[in-house]
């Protein structure tokens, strides 16, 4: 019985580090993302007051972000790499994120609707502490991109 209990402890321990989430910093991401999309339409935005004002973000609540957004207004364009404190606060912020979203929809779904396209095929994705939104018209290339990160 003892060496049964210990088979399946080792078991599940190596189960579980296989499946853990991979730790991957926001400086990888947006590496990996510069070799897929063109950042020089991007404004950086390094304000933490941009991130309460735009998404209405706890910002007591983020360890590090990168925040890169349209140059203009004529265009939807986004790269959003958030790193919370505290992976439970996840569901949180995707909340502001599709409220976000969907707002950027109806403003966009008349006056130009490629940009509302673009907004509804965004990629959104978590990894643990990790949010990463992209919104652009390469979302299948940075869907692959993201997955070989994360692999």
């Amino acid at each position: 019985m003892k060496k049964i209990l210990i088979i399946l402890s080792v078991a599940l321990m190596i189960f579980m580090v296989g499946c853990s989430s991979k730790d991957v910093s926001l400086n990888d991401i947006k590496d990996k993302l510069k070799d897929t999309i063109d950042f020089s339409t991007f404004s950086k935005e390094e304000e933490d007051s941009y991130l309460k004002d735009t998404f209405d973000f706890d910002t007591e609540k983020i360890d590090s972000y990168e925040m890169y957004g349209p140059q203009t207004n004529l265009n939807t364009n986004a790269v959003l790499l958030l790193r919370l404190k505290n992976a439970s606060d996840a569901s949180e912020f995707k909340e502001k994120i599709d409220a976000y979203k969907e707002n950027l929809i109806k403003i966009y779904k008349d006056y130009a609707p490629d940009q509302a396209k673009l907004v509804e095929d965004s990629v959104y994705e978590e990894h643990g502490k990790t949010i990463v939104l992209v919104i652009s018209e390469k979302s299948e290339d940075v869907k692959k991109a993201l997955a070989e990160l994360y692999k």
